[in-house]
C-alpha cells in the first residue's frame, strides 16, 4: 500500500505540472543515509509515538517500554525518531540503546531532550533516587544534527510546551526534523498549534524542508488545523483548508484527507475511527511522495507497576511514515 500511495502521488503531481517524475523503491539503502529516489530528491523515514511515559509506565525503564521501543525502531528502520511524553531516565535508556545498536552515525550527537516542567507536579520518578522530574519531547537522528532548536510555547497553565527540532544541514534538501506535543486544554490550542506553524513557515520560506511529527491534540478535520492543511486536501472528511502543509498519512484510502486512527480510546474520529491526534506534517511545496501508517498498541510486551500483568504500552499508537523531498 505504501509504494501504491506514493507512486499515486507522483503520477498525480505530475499531471498537475506538467512533468516526468518517477520513483525508485524507498528505503533501497537502509542505515546508509538519505536515500536518493530520484533526481533532485530525496528520501526519510520518521518514527514518532507518544509514549505515555508516566501516565502508563511511571517513568519504568525496566517494565518492557524501553525494549519495545528498541526492538521497533531496528525493524522499522528510521532516520528520525520522535518521543512525547518521555520520562529522563526512558530517554537516556533509550539512548544508550540507540549507541549499543550502532543506530547513530554519530554515537555523541544524535539525541535531543527537552523538558515541559509541569506547575502541580514533576511527574517522572528518578531510577536513581526519590525525586521526580519532568517528563518532556525527544529527538533522536541517525546523522549528527548541525544544530538545536528549543522553543517554549505560549503557557496553558499547566505544562511548559515545547518545539523541539534539529536540523541538519549536511544532508539533501537540508531538513530541519521537529517534534512537539500541544495542549489538551482547548483555551490555549490554537496559539500553540500557531506558534509551530508559523516557526514552519519561517523555515520553509527560507528554503528549509521542515518535517514535524508529534501528538497535536487535534484532529485534521478540526477547524484548527484548516490552516495547516493545503487547499488540495479537500475531502469530505477533511475540508476547507488554506495552509502550506499536508500530513503523510492524508492519502490513506481508508479515509482520504484524514488518514488511519492513532489512538484507541472512546474519542471519535473520522470515517468510523477512534481519534487521530498523532501527525507528522511537511511542506505540500516540498514533497515528492509520502506515505505513513499507525501500528496497534502493543499489550503483551509492557508490565503494570506491580510486574503481575502486562498492559497496554500507551494509548497512542506508533506511526511510521516515509516522506521523499525536492532537495533543490
Amino acid at each position: 500500500m505504501m509504494m501504491t500511495r506514493l507512486r499515486t502521488f507522483l503520477a498525480l503531481s505530475a499531471t498537475l505540472l506538467g512533468l516526468t517524475v518517477w520513483s525508485a523503491p524507498v528505503g533501497t539503502a537502509a542505515g546508509s543515509g538519505a536515500t536518493a529516489a530520484a533526481s533532485g530528491t530525496a528520501t526519510y523515514r520518521i518514527w514518532h509515538w507518544n509514549i505515555a511515559g508516566h501516565a502508563i509506565n511511571r517513568g519504568s525503564t525496566d517494565n518492557g517500554l524501553v525494549t519495545a521501543i528498541l526492538g521497533s525502531v531496528s525493524y522499522r528502520n528510521p532516520d528520525f525518531i520522535s518521543l512525547n511524553e518521555v520520562c529522563p531516565d526512558q530517554y537516556r535508556a533509550i539512548l544508550k540503546g540507540l549507541q549499543d545498536a550502532g543506530w547513530p552515525q554519530s554515537p555523541t550527537n544524535f539525541a535531543r531532550f527537552e523538558a515541559m516542567p509541569d506547575a502541580d507536579a514533576d511527574l517522572c520518578k528518578d531510577d536513581a533516587g526519590a525525586d521526580q522530574d519532568p517528563y518532556g519531547v525527544a529527538v533522536f537522528s541517525r546523522f549528527p544534527p548541525s544544530g538545536t532548536d528549543r522553543i517554549t510555547l505560549p503557557y496553558d497553565g499547566d505544562k511548559a510546551r515545547k518545539l523541539l527540532c534539529t536540523p541538519l544541514a549536511t544532508l539533501p534538501g537540508g531538513p530541519r526534523f521537529c517534534t512537539t506535543h500541544i495542549t489538551f486544554d482547548n483555551a490555549y490550542k490554537q496559539a500553540q498549534l500557531d506558534a509551530v506553524r508559523a516557526k514552519m513557515e519561517q523555515w520553509t520560506a527560507a528554503g528549509g524542508t521542515v518535517i514535524t511529527a508529534g501528538d497535536f491534540n487535534v484532529q485534521p478535520h478540526d477547524p484548527m488545523l484548516d490552516a495547516w492543511y493545503a487547499p488540495s486536501v479537500a475531502t469530505a472528511a477533511n475540508a476547507n483548508n488554506a495552509g502550506l502543509f499536508r500530513e503523510l498519512d492524508d492519502l490513506d484510502p481508508l479515509c482520504p484527507g484524514w488518514g488511519e486512527q492513532t489512538t484507541e480510546g472512546t474519542l471519535a474520529g473520522a470515517c468510523g475511527q477512534p481519534a487521530k491526534v498523532d501527525l507528522v506534517f511537511a511542506a505540500e511545496s516540498r514533497l515528492a511522495g509520502y506515505d505513513a501508517d499507525a501500528h496497534p498498541i502493543a499489550q503483551d510486551r509492557c508490565l503494570n507497576s506491580a510486574r503481575t500483568a502486562y498492559i497496554p504500552c500507551s494509548d497512542h499508537r506508533i506511526v511510521d511514515a516515509t516522506v521523499t523531498v525536492t532537495t533543490p
